[in-house]
């Protein structure tokens, strides 16, 4: 069964109990109301019976004064009398009428007997009137026996049986109603108390299926969804209870048969992506070594290759020197050739050693001779070797650092020579410290580099369009010499806009220096 029906029993009967309650209240209200007025005009009549009773006697009495002692003066008192008599009968007979619509037509026969009570008071009134109009002394003496009759008889007792019956009926209609009551409120009582013990029982069997239909299956719900959270799918999971709470745990085993499935699925899925992790990882490794091994064999070829170079072209610069300086017969033409062999060996070595210091740094092996140096002075070397005017900007006090001064006026020659070649006519040179390091610009007023060409200037081999639109000779080393020995120094180059136009480098220096490993062994020395 559904437990959307059963508890919707539930709540029928106890709806159904509670509206029995309440109508029974109810109920028992308006009886309560209905046998209280009864009780009341039974009570009211009970009382007009009695005025009566006494009205009856005191008007008889006055009759019997008036008819044995002769008194007549007293007339106004007897019409009071018989106005009370008349007053006391029609509420007797008001009484009775509401009975009759309370309880119905059992009450008729209160009414008869008031109408013959009411006949024998007026018969008893034209027989005393017509006594007390009588004159004849022989007919006063029948009279008198008469009125004996009348009194022992008509009022003594046929009168006052019919007033103390109609008594009597009130009483008992008093009493009758007080037992009516008592047997309705113990019924009522009973009656509660089964619909109590209905309610109750409704309310322990209603418990029982609330634990067996909902509650136990809520729990078992909950565990197999933990289990499922915990990816434990082996377990069937058995919820019992109503048929929602069934089909539920119907529902939830199938769900928990297709995590499985795809978690099976999905672990070989991850074996088989793991396995084709791992040796993807392992050919990608193996490129990356043989790439790094090719790296290094390339940039100890580029070292190997330009240090071999020096040797032969030193000897060809040397002859060369030799010969135009101690051959005075040469001819001319053999002159000019051994000029231009010496100016290529110049520039050809000047290459090489431009190429030898980028390889050296490339591979952990470019080395510095570091001491305490005056950057000033650094500038002021540099400045003095380059042929073209340069605008300089220092500091009056030293600005010492802990640097290679040759390799340090190397790059900074080489930025002017840049300058030279590819800037404008105007260079300026500028040197600045800070708390933590010490700054060396070099700027000119040329056309400069763009974004793009900012960010490939210091790869090797590589020319501005400043450069290469120009037809300006040069071999694309002269920015990546400057970043191997400023990056050995441990410090920062970069590139920026002059402000009006033109190139503006950046050689930031630390003011101390960091411990690094060369080739394998721990020296104090920069990279």
């Amino acid at each position: 069964m559904r437990s959307t029906t059963l508890f919707g029993m539930y709540a029928a009967v106890i709806v159904g109990l509670v509206g029995s309650l309440g109508g029974l209240t109810l109920y028992s209200l308006e009886k309560s109301r209905a046998w209280d007025v009864r009780a009341q005009l039974a009570q009211e009549s009970y009382g007009l019976h009695l005025q009566l009773e006494g009205n009856l006697y005191r008007l008889f009495k006055k009759y019997g004064d008036v008819l044995l002692i002769g008194e007549q003066e007293d007339g106004a008192a007897v019409l009071d009398l018989q106005d009370a008599i008349a007053g006391n009968l029609s509420g007797i007979r008001d009484v009775i009428a509401r009975e009759i619509q309370l309880v119905g037509e059992e009450e008729i026969e209160e009414l008869i007997l008031l109408d013959q009570i009411e006949a024998d008071v007026r018969a008893i009134n034209v027989e005393i009137d017509r006594l007390i109009r009588s004159q004849d002394p022989v007919a006063t003496m029948i009279d008198d026996d008469r009125l004996i009759t009348l009194f022992n008889g008509d009022i003594d007792i046929a009168l006052d049986r019919k007033i103390e019956a109609a008594l009597a009926e009130e009483r008992s209609e008093v009493d009758e109603t007080l037992d009516e009551a008592r047997a309705f409120r113990l019924r009522n009582t009973r009656l509660v108390y089964a619909i109590l013990l209905v309610g109750i029982t409704v309310l322990i069997v209603g418990l029982m299926s609330f634990n067996a239909q909902i509650r136990r299956p809520i729990i078992r719900l909950q565990q197999g969804l933990e289990n499922l959270r915990g990816a434990n799918y082996s377990g069937a999971v058995y919820l019992g209870g109503s048929r929602e709470f069934r089909q539920l745990g119907g529902v939830l085993n199938s769900m928990a048969d297709a995590l499985a499935a795809r978690e099976a699925s999905r672990a070989e899925q991850k074996r088989y992506l793991e396995d084709t992790v791992a040796k993807r990882t392992a050919e990608l490794q193996q490129a990356v070594d043989k790439l790094e091994l090719t790296e290094e064999n390339r940039k100890q070829l580029m070292a190997d290759i330009s240090h071999e170079l020096r040797t032969p072209l030193a000897i060809i610069l040397g002859e060369a020197d030799v010969t135009l300086r101690t051959s005075a017969d040469l001819s001319d033409g053999v002159s000019d050739s051994f000029a231009r062999i010496r100016d290529a060996a110049k520039h050809t070595n000047q290459i090489v050693d431009d190429m030898l210091t980028v390889a050296r740094f490339e591979a952990g092996k470019l080395r510095l001779d570091r001491s305490e140096t005056d950057l000033r002075l650094v500038v002021h070397d540099a400045v003095s070797m380059f042929p073209e005017p340069v605008q300089v900007d220092m500091p009056d006090r030293r600005s010492m650092a802990l640097i290679d001064p040759v390799r340090l006026r190397q790059a900074v020659l080489a930025l002017l020579h840049n300058a030279h070649r590819y800037g404008g006519p105007d260079i300026a040179i500028t040197v600045s410290e800070t708390a933590s390091s010490q700054i060396i610009r070099v700027e000119d007023n040329g056309p400069g580099l763009s974004k793009a060409e900012k960010s490939q200037a210091f790869e090797r081999f590589f020319r501005g369009s400043n450069a290469s639109g120009r037809g300006v000779e040069g071999t694309g080393l002269g920015l990546p010499v400057v970043k191997s020995i400023v990056e050995a120094h441990d410090g920062t180059v970069v590139l920026e806009d002059r402000d009006g136009g033109g190139l503006r480098v950046v050689m930031t220096l630390p003011k101390k220096q960091r411990v690094h490993v060369v080739a394998g062994k721990a020296s104090r020395k920069s990279a």
